[in-house]
């Protein structure tokens, strides 16, 4: 019974992983000439997905991979601010009530603002963040590109080292100060009935989660090279005396909507019973 509940579970996701690609629309393949060149064989990447879910007094329990989409390192897109935003407390490189371009702290966590954090990893330099990054076991801890190099540039995460990043994070584990880890922790403070996603001060994505439990959240959205598209969903929910940790990640197509880690988040939690 419990392998076939499992089974009609994956199945479910599965199906909202071919929803939201049949939603993705190609972007235009336009050179510098203004000319339109004829299509080139290009395989497609890969719709891939991944959900997890871990009860910081039980451990994980659930998971939903499609296409090794758990273990594959991607870019951390506006996931990264977290860590940054660690890092830059810790080290004095960025204070909660200090403006920079218009924007504190608080505010650049809240609306991802990747100029704020671009000026972060500036002032501390490459190797300083990336010190951090290791401590942190963030990924492959890379930011050797320069740039926002969380963007689609050196920096990868895989959605299993995100979510081992974030249970330290919200058990007070991350070898930083518990205030600084308090602070990062308060912007990401969700509406009630919502999860909402910024980019650059402006909403960008809205889903309903039909809850008003108490919930932080995290959005992310990048498109690689041009080409492949990758979403992040991360966040804390407290149910009573319980607090859940989730991750979700979903990666494909240039078009891939901009919501679509937040809506397989939403479908996972609801089917867990969290939500």
């Amino acid at each position: 019974m419990k392998a076939l509940k499992r089974k009609l579970a994956l199945t479910a996701s599965a199906a909202v992983l071919s929803a939201l690609a049949a939603t993705a629309v190609a972007l235009p393949r336009n050179s510098p000439f203004g000319v339109t060149p004829p299509p080139q064989p290009e395989q497609a990447p890969l719709l891939r997905g991944c959900f997890l879910l871990y009860d910081l007094g039980a451990g994980e329990i659930r998971r939903f991979s499609s296409q090794e989409g758990c273990s594959r390192r991607v870019a951390p897109a506006a996931t990264f601010e977290i860590a940054a935003a660690l890092a830059g407390l810790d080290s004095g490189s960025a204070r909660s009530n200090d403006i920079s371009g218009g924007q504190s702290l608080d505010s650049a966590l809240a609306y991802s603002s990747p100029e704020y954090f671009r000026g972060v990893s500036e002032q501390m330099g490459a190797v300083r963040m990336g010190e951090y990054l290791s401590r942190f076991n963030y990924g492959n801890a890379d930011t050797r590109s320069g740039g926002e190099y969380w963007n689609g540039g050196s920096l990868q995460i895989s959605p299993e080292e995100q979510m081992q990043f974030l249970r330290r994070l919200f058990r007070d584990e991350l070898g930083v100060s518990r205030q600084a880890m308090a602070q990062v922790r308060e912007p990401l403070v969700q509406p009630p009935g919502l999860l909402v996603g910024s980019y650059g001060g402006m909403p960008v994505r809205r889903v309903f989660r039909y809850d008003n439990a108490p919930m932080l959240g995290k959005s992310g959205s990048v498109v690689v090279g041009g080409r492949e598209a990758v979403r992040w969903q991360v966040g804390q929910i407290e149910r009573g005396t319980r607090r859940y940790v989730f991750v979700s990640c979903v990666t494909g197509a240039a078009g891939l909507p901009e919501n679509a880690a937040a809506t397989l988040a939403v479908t996972e939690l609801r089917k867990s019973g969290v939500l």
